[in-house]
């Protein structure tokens, strides 16, 4: 006589509860990981864009004696709903506003651009370049810049322009996270609002 052998086959409903539950908590940790890598590669765009602009400035100044100023920072983002994730379209009027210095990015951007040297200034040969993004939608406007100070014949520092768009957005200098010194001549993040 044979008898049928009837083993357990399947998952019982508590060991699948417990690989759910793991997978939640993984999940719950990896994605604010993620989305902060997303932003982080967001904001790399600025860096490059704000290093290119510096260049040129160097080079405007070196013909004619003066930086170049936009005046505002573009393109507007009204039409997008604000300052966000999403990518913005690099519009004729940006390309007029920043014809005089000869840059144009390239394809869509995250961040609206403004180059200061005339407003909220404490020199008379100096600018500020300033990216301008919320690359994490959180709401809170992030400033990446690149400060051009105006320098003694020793190399101190005599002078510096603001970010140049009216308060609360009106950002001095970015500072170093380890020793709180101002940093110029190099693209850093101004951390005064928010990290993204």
């Amino acid at each position: 006589m044979l008898r049928e052998n009837r083993g357990r086959e399947g998952f019982t409903l508590v060991e699948l509860m417990i690989v759910v539950a793991l997978i939640g908590v993984l999940a719950m940790i990896a994605i604010p990981g993620f989305m902060g890598y997303q932003a982080r590669a967001r904001r790399a765009e600025s860096f490059s864009n704000l290093a290119a602009m510096s260049v040129l400035q160097k080079g405007l100044v070196a013909t004619r004696g003066t930086y170049f100023d936009s005046g505002n920072a573009f393109p507007d983002t009204d039409p997008y709903g604000g300052l966000g994730a999403d990518k913005m379209v690099w519009d004729a009027d940006s390309q007029a506003a920043f014809g005089e210095l000869g840059w144009e990015p390239e394809g869509d951007i995250h961040y609206a651009y403004q180059v200061n040297s005339a407003t909220s200034c404490t020199c008379a040969i100096c600018f500020t370049a300033t990216a301008y993004g919320d690359v994490d939608s959180d709401g809170k406007v992030s400033a990446v810049m690149y400060v051009q100070p105006q320098r003694d014949s020793a190399g101190a520092v005599t002078g510096s322009c603001q970010s140049g768009l009216p308060a609360p957005l009106d950002f001095g200098p970015p500072t170093r996270r380890s020793d709180g010194d101002k940093v110029f001549n190099e693209v850093a993040i101004q951390r005064t609002t928010d990290e993204y």
